[in-house]
């Protein structure tokens, strides 16, 4: 009887830890737009397991692999069509207390490779399509 509730209880607290764990990719999940003037609009696509990157209208779109370390996002196998351009790009990141607004940042990067995202509701590069 002891073991059985060891075992329930280290599933119970694997569980926990493990949904703790996922639960700053979950607020990412959405549609992300870039608003400030300094860089041309960029939008951001977080599904479970990928995320695409599109700019220049939704001409230049990019999909790569990605997943959450602490304060950074972490891109893999950034692909440009058919081409891999970047194995990794990692961004720093912060979301604001509602979740609806997203500070990234290039890691290592310019002072201006930083973008503020506001999560929308549909992605304003198809719908001017």
């Amino acid at each position: 009887m002891k073991l059985t509730k060891i075992i329930i209880l280290t599933i119970g607290i694997t569980t926990l830890i493990g949904c703790k764990t996922n639960e700053p990719k979950t607020d990412l999940i959405g549609i992300w737009e870039s608003y400030e003037t300094h860089h041309t609009p960029v939008v951001l696509t977080f599904y479970k397991d990928s995320v695409i990157t599109e700019s220049f209208g939704g001409e230049m779109r990019t999909n790569s692999k990605w997943y959450v370390d602490g304060s950074k996002i972490c891109l893999k196998q950034i692909i440009l069509k058919d081409t891999i351009l970047k194995d990794v790009l990692n961004y720093q990141y912060k979301l604001n207390n509602t979740k609806d607004t997203l500070w990234i940042k290039v890691e290592n990067g310019n002072a201006d490779d930083y973008s503020t995202m506001k999560k929308v509701g549909e992605n304003p590069f198809t719908t001017k399509l």
